[in-house]
């Protein structure tokens, strides 16, 4: 019996786990994506799986002249830059919008406290966080860093999306008000860690939900 053929885009399906799966459902429905919860076609569901391919595959940039420590920092900007990117596609699929309440619904709250937790260590005297404020691109975004600065865990996201949307306007550096950029990078690594484990898992729960519901279906 001959071997199955390979399944394409394999590299999405290394980057999102259960992409094939997803697929499938999708093309079962007629390429209706509404069994996973998404909005759109089809075709926005491969770009945003090729956009989280951009930020889970980045390596880093090469920069000539610059000290290790200042190069590095730049690299975990520019990971934040295309992994809130890949978050910004992935809640437009899913019609959700700003503070994103109902689409972390089914992400345990305990990792939302550990990623302020640690963001908040590395930065005891608001220095990020104050740059941030006075940076701020949106008035919406001004309010959730003053509530995550106050001690709001879930607004610690905004740390994310104002880092993405501010050096991407050129305005941050990697030692924003003399913020260590080692204390940066550690900062950087934990919200494009904490973003991609819950694509990764939200989008699994979904493809599972999916699935669930298509066995039920008669014929």
């Amino acid at each position: 019996m001959p071997d199955a053929p390979p399944l394409p885009y394999p590299y999405l399906e290394e980057v999102l786990p259960g992409f094939h799966r997803g697929r499938a459902v999708v093309k079962e429905a007629g390429d209706a994506m509404g069994l996973l919860g998404f909005i759109g076609v089809k075709q926005e569901f491969y770009r945003f799986a090729n956009r989280l391919r951009l930020a889970a595959c980045f390596g880093g940039l090469h920069l000539k002249g610059f000290t290790d420590d200042t190069a590095t920092g730049y690299d975990a900007l520019t990971q934040v830059f295309f992994t809130w990117s890949a978050f910004e596609r992935y809640a437009d699929l899913a019609n959700a919008r700003p503070p994103f309440r109902e689409l972390f619904a089914h992400h345990p709250r305990q990792r939302v406290h550990e990623l302020a937790t640690l963001c908040r260590a590395q930065d005891p005297e608001h220095k990020l966080v104050g740059f941030l404020i006075t940076q701020a691109l949106l008035p919406v975004h001004e309010m959730y860093l003053a509530r995550y600065r106050d001690g709001h865990d879930f607004s610690v996201l905004t740390l994310a999306a104002c880092i993405r949307h501010i050096f991407a306007h050129g305005h941050l550096t990697a030692n924003p008000y003399r913020l260590p950029s080692a204390n940066l990078v550690v900062i950087c690594c934990a919200l494009n860690d904490f973003l991609l484990d819950f694509i990764r898992s939200d989008f699994l729960r979904r493809v599972q939900w999916a699935e669930a519901v298509q066995k039920t279906k008669p014929g």
